[in-house]
């Protein structure tokens, strides 16, 4: 390539490389001109280059022109000397580049981030201000959520204990114990990055250790479960890259079954240590109460059940009948609340703190006698299957205390197993069932009679022919029994004697007494589903139905409500009312009827045992056994009686020489036999006499001679 100022002839005008004119010729160190004036010409280029860059857009073209018209006119420029030079910068100020050493630029720089990072030095202050003085309590309560819980801890329910303090109903406690194989898997590979990442030989070998302890195969043989099952929810993937969380993510078990695999569902505290002395990862405990009834089906409708409510599945098991539900609140107590500390995975690690200490249930002391309820319950059980009856059902009081010491029904459940429960076989029929009783109110009839005056305990009436009209209606006795006295009224059952009484009296006389004697109204027991019966109140001129009250038709009673009365005519005419718990105190009686008129009729009652009477299968030997049978027709929903169902009643007492227990028996449409005195009686027998012997009360007759 040729160049001009290849072989200069003469000293030329040069440029240094400040662009300086030269007026001498420069000394060169071995180069010639060539190479100096093409190295001159590139740096000229270069410089053209970065100054249309720096440079505003005219200026920058502008800049570059001089540079060319520079190098063109290289020959004319002279030098000047550096003491007449004028000193000035390189670049254009306006562009924006920086002189070196420029103050004025790094003091302005200074300035901006100093005020920067005083800016943000304030609003850190003032937001460890707003945390931790101004709003500390609010954020130190969100912190303490993120590693702690409250975790209910369930009160002991209480028991439900017999007269003799054996149990009818015990919780005892019970573990769930679960395996989730999220946690599990998720710690699995944690342990392995761990691994992966530690070269401490000694941690190396502790490390290995946990992960042979994590061996699925221990926890399938202390859990009983198969291992390929454990293995499958976990869907472990030993050639996984443990280091990348996205795909150690993607391992991770998901959907049903991930976060809860069942091993053991309410076993023993003793089982569920089997597994959790293991300490395994990912196995969890939850204890609980069981409520366990050993005597369940004599007490079943009694003592009641226990469920969780489907609507609100967080509110736990409660009672949801009989006496269970009765004392839901004393037998709960009310559960505490303990502060949990929880790891990254929301696991429980121990209990900090106790917020609220539970409050264990109270017991609940019935005056039920375990042993008497299930001889009742057995009687009950053998005559409904042998007559093929709907249900029987028993009561058995205390004449002195009115404490309930029995009470019963069969068909019942077992409510160890709710599975079997229907909706008839819980129903406590001797409280809830009210019926039509029958012949079984006519003890109340000559009540209201002897307190009239009209009548005494050797008054006749006139029977006969055997029957009455009465508007139109004919009312029966079985036989033509002329004229009898009361005791044979009831001895006899006479529904014709029974009338001719109420026509006599007041039209309120005998619905009056029933009401004294505690018809018609809820006893004092406070039952769930308690019924209170019916008393008729007719009219003056309503003769027919004046009638069919005297003989136990017309109204609506309870078998507890018949125990209640007829206890009250063996305590002298004083009535006590029922009591299903043990009381602190004995309740006062009411004196319902004069003491003489109430030992009288319990005299008269005595002859319905006794040979000619309708309930001679009731005697006892060794004890004076009183009682009245009933056996009425079943009544229809839609109204009017079926033809050929009935309904058999038997109540009684012993000794009759000092009363000091009531039973009443009932069994509902029986087949076979429908006569109370064939069907009811029997049963009375066998619970009275199992139940005398049983408190050792003294014989008051002589035994018969074998």
């Amino acid at each position: 390539m040729s160049n001009k100022f290849n072989k200069p002839k003469k000293p030329t005008k040069k440029l240094n490389k400040f662009n300086i004119k030269v007026t001498k010729p420069l000394k060169r160190r071995g180069s010639n001109s060539s190479a100096t004036t093409n190295k001159l010409t590139k740096q000229t280029q270069a410089k053209s280059k970065w100054l249309s860059k720096v440079l505003p857009l005219d200026e920058g073209k502008t800049a570059s022109k001089k540079s060319a018209n520079n190098n063109r006119n290289y020959k004319k420029q002279t030098y000047t000397s550096v003491k007449n030079r004028k000193t000035r910068p390189v670049f254009n100020k306006n562009s924006g580049a920086m002189t070196r050493g420029g103050v004025e630029s790094d003091g302005g720089r200074f300035g901006v981030v100093w005020v920067t990072a005083l800016a943000v030095f304030l609003i850190l202050l003032m937001r460890a201000f707003y945390l931790q003085v101004a709003n500390a309590e609010f954020y130190q309560k969100k912190g303490d959520e993120l590693i702690t819980s409250v975790r209910t801890q369930h009160a002991y329910r209480g028991m439900i204990l017999d007269r003799n303090n054996q149990p009818l109903a015990v919780s005892a406690p019970l573990s769930n114990v679960s395996f989730s194989p999220y946690d599990y898997a998720r710690s699995y590979y944690d342990l392995k990055k761990e691994i992966k990442n530690t070269t401490n030989t000694e941690r190396l070998s502790k490390l290995n250790k946990r992960l042979e302890n994590m061996d699925l195969a221990r926890l399938a043989t202390a859990a009983n479960v198969d291992v390929n099952k454990l293995r499958q929810a976990t869907k472990i993937n030993n050639n996984l890259d443990v280091t990348n969380p996205d795909k150690v993510a993607a391992a991770l078990p998901k959907g049903k079954g991930s976060h809860y695999f069942p091993l053991f569902n309410k076993v023993t505290p003793e089982i569920a240590d089997g597994v959790m002395s293991l300490n395994f990862p990912a196995v969890y405990e939850k204890q609980n109460f069981r409520r366990f009834y050993p005597q369940s089906q004599p007490n079943a409708q009694l003592v009641g059940f226990m469920s969780q409510n489907e609507n609100d599945p967080e509110g736990g098991y409660k009672g949801r009948s009989g006496i269970e539900m009765m004392y839901q609140e004393k037998l709960a107590g009310k559960d505490g609340k303990v502060l949990v500390l929880k790891d990254a995975r929301q696991s429980s690690l121990k209990e900090i703190e106790q917020i609220e200490p539970e409050i264990q249930g109270e017991d609940v002391k019935l005056t039920i006698d375990s042993r008497l309820q299930y001889l009742l319950f057995k009687e009950l059980e053998k005559v409904g299957r042998l007559q093929g009856a709907l249900w029987s059902s028993g009561i058995v009081v205390d004449v002195q205390t009115g404490e309930v010491l029995a009470l019963s029904t069969w068909p019942s459940y077992n409510a160890n197993n709710l599975n079997e429960m229907t909706g008839e076989s819980q129903r406590n029929r001797p409280l809830i069932d009210s019926f039509e009783p029958g012949s079984v109110m006519k003890p109340f009839t000559v009540a209201a009679a002897l307190k009239s005056g009209k009548f005494g305990k050797h008054t006749v009436i006139n029977t006969n022919p055997g029957y009455i009209r009465i508007g139109g209606y004919t009312i029966r006795d079985h036989n033509n029994l002329g004229s009898i006295s009361l005791a044979t009224l009831l001895k006899k059952s006479s529904n014709v004697a029974s009338t001719k009484i109420a026509l006599s009296l007041p039209a309120d006389a005998i619905s009056q007494m029933q009401q004294q004697f505690g018809f018609g109204k809820k006893t004092d027991l406070g039952f769930p589903g308690e019924a209170k019966g019916m008393v008729t109140i007719p009219k003056k001129r309503e003769y027919a139905r004046r009638a069919t009250v005297s003989y136990g038709y017309g109204l609506q009673v309870t078998l507890a409500q018949l125990a209640q009365a007829y206890a009250a005519l063996g305590s002298g005419g004083i009535m006590h009312p029922l009591t299903l718990v043990k009381p602190n105190k004995q309740a006062e009686g009411t004196q319902v009827l004069d003491k003489e008129d109430a030992l009288a009729i319990v005299e008269m009652m005595e002859t319905v045992t006794q040979a000619g009477g309708t309930a001679t299968a009731a005697a006892i030997d060794g004890y004076r056994v009183a009682g009245k049978t009933g056996t009425s027709r079943r009544v229809k929903p839609k109204g009017g009686y079926y033809e050929n169902q009935y309904r058999t009643v038997f109540v009684g007492m012993a000794p009759v020489s000092n009363p000091r227990l009531v039973a009443a028996i009932l069994v509902e449409n029986p087949q076979k036999q429908h006569y109370a005195g064939q069907v009811s009686a029997p049963v009375f027998h066998n619970v009275m006499k199992d139940a005398l012997r049983l408190y050792n009360v003294p014989l008051d007759k002589p035994l018969k001679m074998q």
